[in-house]
């Protein structure tokens, strides 16, 4: 399905036309899923906050300005539910990062052995992003997966962009010793 630019659907939305909200939900549900589920560690509770992220969103999207691009301000929406979430189980957090490498070659062309190795490299990374801090894992998933700016990220998590810069440093070198360990232990068989 090809979807319609946000602006577009907020303009119906204002207009009362709630088919356009259920499009926009279409069209954000499963990012916004995925951030939470990464955020929250478990499924149903990430479906619970993707849902209440969406009333909220609904609630709300009077006072959306446009200042900055939608989905920055839907991706704070979600991080705050999450963050108040967490923060009433009083639990803390790890990022589960779920990196696929989507093979520019269609699978039926590859190898078994290379679908089998990208596979391993996608759940090693997973086991070093569980690995991080909460505030880093969160800042590299926004950052190299969700194609989310400095600027950008700055806005969703409240920290400035200086600070921003400083955990995308800090998270790849901590993830690059993580992944050392990881493959140090999986070399010598130890867990």
């Amino acid at each position: 399905m090809r979807f319609l630019e946000d602006h577009q659907y907020i303009k119906l939305i204002r207009q009362g036309d709630m088919q356009a909200f259920g499009l926009l939900v279409q069209k954000h549900q499963n990012l916004v899923y995925t951030l939470a589920v990464r955020m929250l560690k478990n499924p149903e509770e990430a479906q619970e906050a993707a849902q209440d992220t969406f009333v909220k969103i609904y609630q709300s999207l009077s006072g959306f300005e446009g200042k900055s691009k939608f989905t920055t301000w839907m991706y704070r929406i979600v991080y705050n539910e999450c963050l108040s979430r967490l923060r009433k189980v009083k639990r803390n957090f790890t990022l589960v990062e779920e990196l696929v490498n989507n093979p520019e070659e269609p699978a039926d062309l590859m190898g078994g052995l290379e679908i089998m190795l990208l596979e391993e490299r996608a759940a090693l990374v997973r086991k070093g992003i569980e690995m991080l801090s909460a505030s880093e894992a969160v800042v590299l998933t926004l950052f190299y997966l969700e194609d989310q700016s400095i600027k950008e990220i700055s806005t969703i998590t409240g920290n400035s962009e200086s600070n921003i810069k400083v955990q995308l440093f800090r998270g790849r070198n901590h993830l690059g010793v993580a992944l050392q360990k990881l493959t140090n232990s999986e070399l010598i068989g130890t867990k």
